[in-house]
């Protein structure tokens, strides 16, 4: 899957250096590596709850060029905590859609919605998810 499809006539640059891009509705892109912060999500949704967890959020997409593991990773954050990654693919894929456009290294927001975090009683819970309102291509 690549990234952006249909970014042209969907932006616009806010004040504060962000560029909010808007998707269609459809939350296709899933964030990696939430497992890794169950804790800031649980924070953000507030608690766990008997059924799935769907609780519509805003996402910046951060350039992380010193992460240690990838110098060119895409942190997301929510509220200011970070709860994932864009994959690698498509990380590089949104900074090459952005040099193009001519907003190199600027963070990004989207709508995005975290799913999950049930706790059904008897150990029986779910991790929380992240998926970006994003446009994106199917191939």
């Amino acid at each position: 899957m690549s990234f952006l499809s249909g970014l042209f006539g969907r932006k616009k640059q806010t004040q504060e250096q962000v560029l909010h891009i808007e998707g269609e509705g459809d939350y296709d892109l899933d964030v990696v590596g939430e497992s890794h912060y169950q804790d800031a999500l649980l924070s953000i949704c507030g608690r766990r709850t008997a059924e799935s967890q769907r609780k519509q959020v805003v996402a910046r997409l951060v350039h992380e060029d010193t992460n240690p593991h990838d110098n060119q990773a895409i942190r997301v954050e929510i509220g200011g905590k970070t709860v994932g990654y864009l994959s690698r693919e498509e990380a590089r894929s949104l900074r090459q859609e952005l040099v193009k456009l001519g907003y190199p290294g600027i963070t990004v927001e989207c709508d995005a919605i975290i799913v999950g975090g049930w706790d059904k009683g008897a150990g029986d819970t779910g991790h929380f998810g992240v998926r970006l309102d994003l446009p994106v291509d199917d191939d």
